[in-house]
């Protein structure tokens, strides 16, 4: 239940993390308000924005700062520990799922060797997958 509770919160951030890339090209379409008649003034003239002013002004880049593969590694990492989890053949297993560059690496403990191909297989089918590195210990008792 646990398990299952925090996977859900790492899957919504993750999708909300990938979902903020669009929202910083939509913002700077935004068109200014229209005035109101209740609001209408003369139009005045429309002055050229300063050179220098437009350049010393930071560009609003908070989501271009982080490099674009680290949004798909979230994603990649959340979709392949939800279907870990949700298969019935992984129970009882204990894994964590990273994922750098597409290259996912599963740890943990699992309870025979037929987890350990389930687990790969799941992360491998994946897209954005390149690699996966399976470090999952058998415990046999």
């Amino acid at each position: 239940m646990n398990r299952t509770l925090c996977l859900s919160l790492a899957l919504a951030a993750a999708l909300a993390t990938a979902g903020c890339e669009h929202r910083s090209e939509q913002a700077s379409a935004v068109a200014p308000p229209r005035a109101t008649p209740s609001t209408a003034t003369a139009p005045t003239p429309a002055t050229p924005p300063n050179p220098a002013q437009a350049a010393a002004s930071p560009a609003p880049a908070a989501v271009e700062s982080v490099p674009r593969n680290a949004f798909s590694d979230t994603v990649i990492t959340a979709r392949a520990k939800s279907a870990i989890l949700s298969d019935p053949a992984m129970t009882g297993a204990d894994i964590s799922v990273n994922t750098d560059r597409g290259v996912v690496s599963l740890t943990g403990e699992i309870k025979s060797q037929e987890q350990s191909a389930i687990a790969s297989a799941h992360a491998q089918r994946q897209d954005g997958v390149l690699r996966v590195d399976n470090h999952l210990a058998a415990n046999l008792h």
